[in-house]
C-alpha cells in the first residue's frame, strides 16, 4: 500500500498489533483502519484524476453534482473526481475524531481524567486543550506550540470548515493529502509510544468499550500475524 512515498502497510500494522494486544478498545481500532481504508481509496483515484485538477468555476460544481445524482439514481458509479472527494473527507474526519479519542484514552489512563461540560455533563470537546496537555509529555512527538500549527490542528481546521461554513473548506484547503498523511503517522507514533501502551494496557480486562461504558463481555488478547 504504497502510493507517491505515502507507505500505508506500516500503519495498519501497528493498529493490527494494537488491536491484539488491547482488544477492549476494538471500536478505535476499527475507527482508524478506516482512516487508512479511505486514505488508501482516494490515492487510488488519484491516479485516474490527480487532485491537482481543479475546477476553475465554482458554478462547475452545479453540473457535476447533477450528474453525480444521476449516477446514484440509475445505480451507477459517480464521477472519480466526486469519488475521489468522498473518500478524502471521509478520512479527514475520520482523522481527526480519531486524534480525540486517543488523546482521550491516554488521560483517562493515566489520570483518570474525563473531560465534562460544566453546563450539560456531557464529554467537552476542545482540541486545543487536549493537544495541549498530551503536548505537555509528548513534546517530541508534537513540537509545535500551538495546536493549530501542528498537522492535528490542521487536520481539526479543516474538519471544521467542513462542519461550519456554508460553503464548506475554502479552496486553498480542500484537498491537502500531504498534511493529512503526516497527521496520521503523527497519530500512530503516539500510539506506538511506550508511554501510551503502558496507559492502553490499563483498560484491559475491563471488557469491550461501547458508547460511554463497558460491556461485560469477556475479550480475547490475541498475537498479531
Amino acid at each position: 500500500m504504497k502510493n507517491k512515498g505515502h507507505d500505508l502497510s506500516g500503519s495498519l500494522q501497528i493498529i493490527k498489533k494494537c488491536l491484539a494486544d488491547f482488544p477492549e478498545l476494538v471500536h478505535c481500532w476499527r475507527f482508524l483502519t478506516g482512516v487508512v481504508y479511505a486514505l488508501e481509496q482516494y490515492y487510488q483515484l488519484c491516479k485516474y484524476q490527480p487532485s491537482t485538477v481543479q475546477i476553475s468555476d465554482e458554478r462547475e460544481y452545479v453540473a457535476q453534482t447533477d450528474n453525480v445524482l444521476t449516477s446514484i439514481l440509475n445505480s451507477q458509479i459517480p464521477s472519480v473526481s466526486w469519488l475521489r472527494g468522498l473518500y478524502y473527507n471521509a478520512a479527514l474526519m475520520r482523522l481527526d475524531a480519531a486524534y480525540e479519542r486517543f488523546f482521550k484514552s491516554y488521560l483517562e489512563g493515566k489520570y483518570n481524567e474525563k473531560e465534562n461540560c460544566s453546563l450539560c455533563r456531557r464529554s467537552q470537546i476542545d482540541g486545543p486543550l487536549l493537544y495541549g496537555k498530551i503536548r505537555k509529555e509528548f513534546g517530541s512527538l508534537f513540537p509545535e506550540k500551538k495546536c493549530e500549527d501542528s498537522n492535528f490542528g490542521k487536520v481539526r481546521r479543516a474538519v471544521n470548515s467542513l462542519k461550519h461554513f456554508v460553503g464548506g473548506a475554502d479552496l486553498t484547503e480542500r484537498e491537502q493529502p500531504d498534511v493529512m498523511y503526516r497527521a496520521l503517522i503523527d497519530l500512530v507514533a503516539f500510539l506506538s509510544d511506550p508511554r501510551v501502551i503502558k496507559e492502553l494496557k490499563k483498560f484491559s480486562g475491563k471488557g469491550i468499550i461501547a458508547g460511554r461504558k463497558y460491556k461485560a463481555q469477556q475479550v480475547t488478547h490475541t498475537k498479531p500475524e
